[in-house]
């Protein structure tokens, strides 16, 4: 399986024209994007092509675009929930949750939401 990678820049950046070109054409694994700053993608290499994107691993977290959609990353991989994220995460991450009760309000807690 490819590994993801979060594109990020500024909005005005010209690398989002052609990613979006990219995406439309079915040439790139575009999981989800938010247009203002970052777009997390599947890939054999970091992706280049794309002017003024700086492409980095993701972190850990829930990456929501901006209808809501989410994609969560635990380790580099997508996962199915809050849950695995918080595990990923460690100790601290799993203490807070028997406080809070919630996984999504944990992962913002945390600083964890995109």
């Amino acid at each position: 399986m490819d590994a993801l990678w979060l594109l990020e820049g500024p909005h005005e950046a010209p690398g989002w024209q052609a990613l979006e070109k990219d995406s439309r054409a079915n040439t790139i694994d575009l999981l989800i994007f938010d247009r203002t700053a970052w777009a997390l993608l599947r890939a054999a290499e970091a992706p280049a092509g794309y002017p003024g994107l700086l492409p980095t691993a993701p972190a850990d977290g829930v990456y929501l675009d901006d209808r809501g959609r989410g994609v969560y990353v635990a380790g580099g991989q997508v996962v199915a929930g809050a849950r695995q994220v918080l595990a990923a995460l460690g100790p601290q991450a799993e203490e807070l949750l028997q406080k809070l009760g919630d996984p999504d309000t944990v992962l913002e807690r945390l600083g964890r939401v995109r």
